[in-house]
């Protein structure tokens, strides 16, 4: 895959991850859309993008919500990679999440990205070609205490992403998925105690930035892989866990 030209939607594109993938796909010539809840927080991402000489458009949109998806789909074309990055939700234990605090997790990133990947799965089939994109965490693959809605919908998202895989193939179109440990990111400020729920096996995994986790994304991307893993002692945990299940288990268990 060539980036330049490349029409890319991004959801959740306000900060974090999304942000940093969108800073860096428009310096490498991709076309940006932008969709996140915050209007204002999303120009000052497009404000960077265009002060570079980046192209991009903002929609303030919230993609949990059936109805704005539809209008976000009527509002922006087609693109040829949908980045499915909107999510939600703070680590904690299952008898500590309230109902609502559940529901929003399942909202973003489960609904969010099945109701993007439907809305525009049509035009790309039709045309035979695209990438979906899901934006994916350790938590897809490994348990820990102390994050249960959380870990819940990561396994959801993990499950959608196989199931599009299977729907597209053959078809020109491409599932992709992309999985991180910890990301130095506005999370850990915006989820307040998440972070004391870290497992200690995190110890051994190094930190990522959202930098890093967007080259990572883009590299990944142009080289055609499915599944995009980083950094690559995730990829020995996941191998570890396969192998070892009981001992991952424990070690998965303590919390920092």
């Amino acid at each position: 895959m060539n980036w330049d030209g490349t029409k890319l939607l991004i959801t959740g594109a306000s900060s974090g991850i999304g942000a940093a993938t969108a800073i860096a796909a428009a310096q490498r010539g991709a076309q940006l859309a932008l969709v996140a809840r915050s209007a204002d927080k999303l120009e000052d991402v497009a404000r960077r993008i265009r002060e570079s000489g980046g192209r991009v458009t903002t929609h303030a949109f919230d993609v949990s919500v059936p109805e704005q998806v539809s209008r976000l789909a009527a509002e922006v074309p087609v693109p040829d990679v949908l980045f499915n990055n909107a999510g939600a939700g703070r680590w904690k234990h299952l008898v500590d999440t309230e109902p609502a605090e559940a529901a929003e997790m399942i909202g973003a990133p489960y609904l969010a990205a099945f109701y993007t990947t439907r809305a525009y799965l049509p035009a790309m089939l039709a045309r035979r070609s695209g990438v979906c994109l899901f934006m994916n965490s350790a938590a897809s693959r490994l348990v820990w205490p102390g994050a249960a809605a959380y870990t819940a919908t990561r396994w959801a998202v993990r499950g959608l992403f196989e199931a599009v895989r299977a729907e597209t193939a053959g078809s020109g179109v491409r599932a992709a998925m992309c999985t991180f440990a910890k990301v130095s990111s506005e999370y850990w400020q915006n989820n307040p105690g998440s972070e004391s729920n870290v497992p200690t096996a995190q110890a051994f995994v190094p930190v990522l930035s959202p930098d890093q986790v967007a080259a990572a994304i883009l590299d990944g991307l142009a080289a055609e892989q499915e599944e995009i893993i980083a950094p690559w002692q995730l990829r020995l945990t996941f191998l570890a866990s396969r192998l070892f299940p009981s001992i991952t288990r424990r070690q998965m268990g303590r919390a920092t």
